[in-house]
């Protein structure tokens, strides 16, 4: 009779957990990613979220990434920027001050936002690395603001991916792929 129990609740425990495998994953099954560079002495990574296209290729810019700012109807944010990724804010992080477009982004963690339009984007680093997405996104915590020129009609690229290219022994230009656009 032990043994039968036993085996009973070994059966019911395998169960539960096979069961609790195929839940959908808290991230809509985004994959969390971080990429990261030495340049010089100064240590950079990007930490963020990668949606992928699924069947939205020609409906993520001006759609699914909303242009400019919008009112995303919760949180305190009544014009946010997007999080530049899925889930939780992308974050970025440096070691030491940096240069980007030629202004100093002193060292630390931000998070990383876009105000994207048709052509062109706004690159936000916020000092509130910790809020969730950007609904919460406050214009007063802005450290730096850079004005970008989105590439269009790129090779096709399903996953969000952050890339760092064009890279000296003192420089690298970083860019968010995804879909058919590339934002240096």
């Amino acid at each position: 009779m032990k043994k039968r129990m036993y085996s009973l609740g070994v059966l019911l425990l395998t169960g539960l957990s096979v069961s609790a495998q195929l839940t959908t994953p808290a991230d809509g099954g985004n994959k969390r990613a971080s990429v990261s560079e030495r340049i010089g002495l100064t240590e950079i990574s990007i930490t963020y979220d990668r949606p992928a296209v699924k069947d939205r290729d020609g409906k993520i810019w001006g759609q699914l990434v909303h242009y400019g700012f919008k009112d995303l109807g919760f949180g305190t944010s009544k014009a946010a920027p997007w999080r530049a990724g899925a889930n939780e804010n992308t974050i970025f992080s440096t070691s030491t001050d940096v240069k980007v477009e030629g202004k100093t982004l002193p060292k630390g963690q931000y998070a990383l936002f876009m105000a994207v339009y048709a052509d062109s984007a706004t690159v936000i680093f916020s000092k509130n690395s910790s809020s969730w997405g950007s609904y919460f996104y406050d214009p007063k915590e802005d450290v730096l603001r850079v004005s970008a020129k989105p590439l269009k009609d790129q090779p096709f690229k399903d996953r969000l991916a952050y890339e760092f290219s064009d890279e000296t022994d003192n420089s690298a230009l970083v860019s968010l792929a995804w879909e058919r656009w590339k934002i240096p």
